[in-house]
């Protein structure tokens, strides 16, 4: 029995209008679809640059946890440090020995980019913000950000502190899956603290459609970048940008990115789990053929570049022998898709089929032989 390839057209688009294009001022930049972890566009996207700010997504990711899976409660009284309050850059203006409550510092950390209520949050949770720099590193790790080490949990600048944008953007998504209540703080418009209101840094929050999140982040060293996400229609997009040359730039690059990815790609259902995807001969079974069905249901998010041809294949061995047993793997299917990694589908039997008996065996080996079936391509 030799391997038999199957090629045919499993969808065809054709698009009238001209192929769209997009890229970025930014130096780095990735864009992200949320449900299917697709990455839509990219620039520069595992090259390690300075976090700033968007650090500060880490130290709330792990208080989020702390407080989702410790009874640590956003009531509970952090004390100020002197190294804290006397922490520059942006700030929320805390006060030397206060006792500040996890919520507000919470606020403070991501709506005001305080990076005193970073260290103080820091403390409280780790004793120092070295320990919770440890601690941010663990989650790190267990994420998958394999280009990122933190020093501190507030982003300033150092060496040995870095990340890139995709690592920035596993997550920015991961806080949004994890912790979907708490997730709430970054949609917060503004925060008043010791008779101070600032407004949120991410001004995206009133100029795009849908967004809720996350953080802005400024070095000389990086320039100014965001980490953003919007939700339009039940599905989320998550962009991540560094580099750009001013706030104004930066805000104009990802709503261009976010407002490209919603308009410019679209999910597609490729194959339903269970789909009928081919009818196989089968070899000495008491039903000449058996139906193949896919294992899984597939959805991909494709520009309409890409939605004008996919093609696929199918890996088989022609004819199937029986005995045949229902949800065992008897083939392969390869979607293949312009600019993104081949898509494999166990192919699976629909049903059962039996052995025939001894002597049917032989008739029907002489048959398929001497007759070969009508399906060979």
């Amino acid at each position: 029995m030799k391997t038999h390839f199957i090629t045919y057209f499993l969808l065809v688009f054709f698009i009238s209008t001209k192929l769209f294009a997009i890229d970025t001022k930014a130096e780095q930049a990735a864009v992200i679809d949320y449900d299917t972890n697709e990455i839509l566009f990219e620039k520069n996207s595992n090259l390690k640059t300075p976090p700033a700010s968007m650090t500060k997504i880490m130290t709330v990711y792990a208080a989020f946890d702390r407080l989702q899976n410790t009874d640590l409660s956003i009531n509970n009284k952090c004390s100020v440090s002197a190294k804290a309050y006397k922490m520059g850059g942006s700030r929320t203006f805390l006060e030397i020995d206060d006792k500040v409550s996890i919520d507000d510092l919470l606020k403070g950390i991501i709506i005001q980019s305080g990076n005193d209520a970073s260290i103080a949050l820091a403390e409280c949770l780790a004793g120092t913000e070295e320990d919770f720099a440890k601690l941010m590193n663990f989650y790190a790790k267990r994420l998958g950000m394999k280009n990122t080490n933190f020093v501190n949990s507030s982003g300033w600048p150092h060496k040995d502190h870095y990340s890139t944008v995709f690592d920035l953007a596993i997550l920015s998504n991961s806080i949004i899956r994890e912790f979907p209540e708490l997730y709430l703080y970054f949609s917060d418009e503004e925060f008043t603290y010791n008779g101070i209101k600032q407004p949120n840094r991410n001004k995206l929050l009133s100029s795009v459609q849908g967004a809720d999140g996350l953080k802005t982040g400024f070095t000389k060293a990086s320039g100014w970048g965001i980490a953003a996400t919007a939700k339009r229609d039940n599905r989320r997009i998550t962009v991540v940008i560094n580099g750009t040359n001013s706030s104004r730039s930066r805000m104009n690059e990802s709503s261009n990115l976010i407002n490209w990815a919603f308009s410019q790609t679209s999910q597609r259902e490729l194959v339903k789990k269970g789909e009928m995807i081919l009818q196989a001969d089968v070899w000495l079974g008491n039903k000449p053929r058996v139906n193949l069905v896919s294992s899984k249901k597939v959805i991909s998010t494709l520009s309409f570049d890409q939605l004008q041809l996919i093609t696929s294949s199918i890996e088989y061995k022609k004819p199937i022998e029986a005995p045949i047993i229902k949800g065992n793997i008897y083939g392969k299917l390869l979607i293949k898709i312009e600019g993104k990694p081949n898509i494999e589908v166990e192919l699976v039997a629909e049903e059962d089929i039996a052995s025939i008996n001894p002597i049917l065996k032989a008739f029907a080996a002489i048959k398929y032989l001497i007759f070969g079936t009508s399906l060979d391509e």
